[in-house]
């Protein structure tokens, strides 16, 4: 079965149009998730770190590890991106050497620490106060970024300030229940709703509900809620609305630049090698890129391997 992503192509995440060479293609995201995807041996309980889901998924900000991701800053990003071939490099953007037999966490404030034995043991630390969230450590043992802890059988959605919450149960890395960690959903500000129980509820007029958006004001996107009121999305700069390409047109935010949304199918094989190339999500839709032209031994295992 294919499944379709859909990426909003700003200006800001275009390639540099730079020829490729010793590991870098001149895109930040796609240099920083085959760094990273190259560099960083996952623990055998971790997910695979493939690098087709980082660059589709990550946006950027985030960098997949034991099925969430490592928050990375855009200095580090930048700093990955230009670490090429070096994996060294490519771990001392994120990561600092440090002590643990098995994956541990600690919380400092509201800052959490990470260690794990990956290219020998590396701790690498998350801002959890910088995105508004809590360093919560559940179960005594294990810590997440949230709003806090809760019981996942007792606990109703809810609403902090204009972001939606729910209470999300968590286990730990080697598969104990830990109990519960309210996460931050949706922000209902964002496109115009209120938070009312733990979803939104736009601001507009009342409407018949739709899962699709109904139509274009402006540069802003509407859509109709499943509480039957108008809400509408203003589409950052670099961007209007329009229509998007895709089974059954419907609109959103596309680039100014290139007037569309992009939309790729992601097949079965998505996120599996092609001989020595890998298929992302990019500017033009599904896009290859060779490991062996980037320096690189080959591909496996979903991401370049290197020499």
């Amino acid at each position: 079965m294919k499944l379709l992503a859909t990426c909003v192509i700003l200006s800001q995440l275009a390639g540099c149009g730079s020829t490729p060479h010793d590991g870098i293609t001149g895109d930040a995201i796609v240099d920083a998730c085959l760094h990273w995807t190259a560099c960083a041996t996952p623990p055998p309980l971790g997910p695979s770190l493939d690098f087709p889901d980082c660059a589709t998924w990550s946006g950027g900000t985030a960098l997949p590890w034991r099925g969430g991701g490592i928050a990375i800053s855009p200095s580090e990003r930048d700093c990955l991106a230009a670490a090429g071939l070096d994996c060294a490099a490519a771990l001392a953007c994120v990561s600092t050497p440090a002590t643990c037999d098995a994956p541990t966490w600690s919380c400092d404030g509201d800052t959490l620490t990470f260690c794990d034995a990956f290219s020998g043991p590396r701790a690498v630390t998350d801002d959890c106060a910088a995105r508004g969230l809590h360093c919560v450590l559940l179960g005594g043992e294990q810590a997440f970024c949230g709003l806090g802890s809760c019981d996942p059988m007792t606990t109703p959605p809810g609403c902090n300030g204009t972001i939606a919450t729910s209470c999300q149960p968590q286990t730990s890395w080697d598969d104990k229940g830990l109990g519960g960690l309210v996460v931050a959903g949706d922000d209902c500000a964002s496109h115009d709703a209120t938070c009312s129980d733990g979803g939104c509820v736009g601001n507009g007029p009342a409407c018949t509900p739709s899962p699709d958006t109904i139509g274009c004001d402006g540069t802003d996107v509407l859509r109709c809620d499943e509480s039957g009121h108008q809400e509408r999305l203003h589409c950052p700069a670099g961007s209007h609305c329009g229509l998007t390409t895709g089974p059954g047109f419907t609109y959103g935010c596309v680039s100014d630049a290139t007037n569309r949304q992009v939309t790729c199918e992601l097949d079965a094989s998505f996120d599996q090698c092609h001989g020595d190339s890998l298929e992302y999500c990019g500017d033009h839709g599904n896009e290859t890129l060779d490991c062996k032209s980037l320096g690189y031994a080959g591909c496996d295992s979903g991401h370049c391997i290197p020499r």
